[in-house]
């Protein structure tokens, strides 16, 4: 399954660690950042309604900016289609002054009637769009004034979990660095592989054995298997999840 079946992975083991060990310790500090980054990232339940009444004031600042500048394109719109209409409006009274029969003109002033309803209904939009665009510009005007407030008074309830946010990134350095070097230490394909397996068991791709039983799905390790994983010459597999098996040897 990994680069060598036969043997140990291809880790760089040192004086007081062997390659199972550090494999080991390697699924510890992933699970650890996985774990703490989790933490950092999840608001404390007090101040879940602290934080989401800031987010909603600034998410209102953001949704202001954001209408006011669709008014205004749509405004800019409404002005084009505006002039559109009163220069065909302008066309069709020309023409009024050209026709020579009843019939003719009875068809233009319809076209004249048709395009002043049309330009009546811009010339409201584009109120309408003044009139919102205004009230938008007030509005976003009055809370942007306030918003650095809120913004410090948000931040000063919220600072000691920021303080603890702060120590977890520092542990979460640490930790991210050892795993650097414990990476390292090991062949590409093997590296892959366990990836592989961390992700397919959850996390867990090496497990202790405890009692003589994998401590992920308690079945009993084969004696044979056993005495081979003390020896600690060779990867041993649970016979039923697949899992790497670990024997500390400090536990024992």
């Amino acid at each position: 399954m990994f680069h060598d079946r036969n043997t140990l992975f291809h880790l760089r083991a040192d004086a007081l660690n062997t390659p199972l060990e550090q494999l080991y310790r390697l699924q510890d500090r992933l699970r650890f950042v996985r774990s703490r980054e989790k933490e950092r990232d999840t608001i404390p339940a007090e101040l879940i309604e602290v934080d989401r009444e800031y987010r909603d004031k600034v998410e209102t600042v953001e949704q202001l900016k954001k209408r006011r500048g669709e008014a205004e394109v749509e405004r800019r719109r409404a002005h084009a289609e505006l002039s559109e209409h009163r220069d065909r409006l302008r066309k069709y009274q020309s023409q009024l002054r050209a026709v020579q029969n009843q019939r003719e003109y009875g068809a233009v002033l319809n076209e004249i009637d048709g395009v002043e309803k049309l330009v009546r209904a811009a010339e409201d939009r584009i109120l309408n769009l003044d009139e919102e665009i205004g009230n938008a510009t007030r509005e976003l005007a009055s809370r942007q004034e306030i918003l650095p407030l809120e913004t410090e008074q948000h931040e000063e309830r919220l600072k000691d979990w920021r303080v603890t946010q702060r120590q977890i990134n520092d542990e979460l350095t640490s930790a991210q660095e050892e795993i650097s070097r414990l990476e390292a230490g090991m062949h590409p394909r093997d590296r892959v592989e366990f990836s592989r397996l961390m992700e397919k068991k959850g996390g867990q791709a090496i497990v202790l054995v405890a009692g003589g039983s994998c401590s992920a799905c308690h079945v009993k390790v084969r004696p044979a298997a056993l005495q081979a994983l003390k020896a600690g010459r060779e990867i041993i597999y649970c016979d039923s999840c697949k899992r790497i098996l670990y024997w500390d040897m400090q536990r024992s």
